[in-house]
């Protein structure tokens, strides 16, 4: 998919808290008010692309059981070790999304923090949301964002540096409008043995349109009950990042 994230993971968290809350738990909230908007019934879900695990416990503390699924081994290992000494029904799994095979089919499927726009072709897309509804039993549902452009436009044309007592991460992001690909390098700067070690790593994401996406969603039989642009942060001058989704199964 072009994004490892295999030198982020153990920083991954503490990064994301600089700007506040993470974002898991930021959507946490609009999460269960769709579950409940959309009588989503029965207590399984698979949390598709889960990183370091934050939404599949706090759903596992409401009593889901829970899939945990992700292709990068560093972040699944924060995950677990998040997991570690709880009594909480939550399975994590390496997979990438595009061969997503669960041991049995849930009644719900997450995917959030724009993991869908790590997919770099509508191939590619197609093929993660197909997985998805074959993961779903009857009549289950398939809630999710992806980035709009603006998100792009806004936040993935400038550098941002986030410093910490015992690293640093340094941010290098472009977005090609015309072949609508955001790429994001990646420097870490760890103290390390009395001194400093360099590591990097390259984000890639795509933007899709929302039409695109409807139309994946009908292809791979799925009806969409929602699709609303919205800010998930405080300030409105950010304006709406990110679009949530909310696909039946039919």
């Amino acid at each position: 998919m072009g994004s490892g994230y295999q030198k982020l993971p153990p920083y991954y968290d503490r990064w994301q808290k600089s700007y506040g809350k993470d974002f898991s738990s930021l959507i946490f909230p609009r999460l269960l008010a769709s579950v409940r908007a959309h009588r989503v019934g029965g207590r399984t879900m698979v949390d598709v692309a889960c990183g370091t695990g934050t939404l599949a416990l706090l759903m596992a503390r409401r009593g889901w059981e829970v899939y945990g699924v992700d292709g990068s081994e560093g972040m699944l290992a924060q995950a677990s070790e998040k997991l570690s000494g709880k009594s909480l029904p939550v399975a994590f799994i390496r997979q990438d999304m595009r061969e997503l095979s669960l041991p049995r089919p849930v009644h719900l499927a997450t995917s959030f923090f724009d993991s869908l726009n790590h997919l770099l072709t509508a191939a590619d897309l197609e093929e993660a949301i197909c997985r998805v509804r074959r993961s779903l039993l009857p009549g289950g549902w398939f809630i999710f964002d992806t980035s709009t452009e603006r998100c792009f436009t806004s936040l993935w044309t400038k550098s941002e540096t986030f410093q910490e007592s015992d690293f640093s991460i340094i941010l290098d992001n472009a977005y090609d409008r015309a072949l609508r690909s955001a790429v994001c390098n990646v420097t870490l700067n760890v103290a390390r043995n009395g001194g400093t070690e360099r590591l990097t790593e390259t984000v890639r994401e795509r933007f899709y349109t929302a039409e695109e996406v409807s139309g994946i969603l009908a292809r791979e039989s799925f009806a969409v009950r929602e699709c609303q642009d919205f800010n998930f942060t405080s300030n409105p001058a950010v304006g709406k990042l990110k679009t949530w989704w909310v696909a039946e199964a039919v």
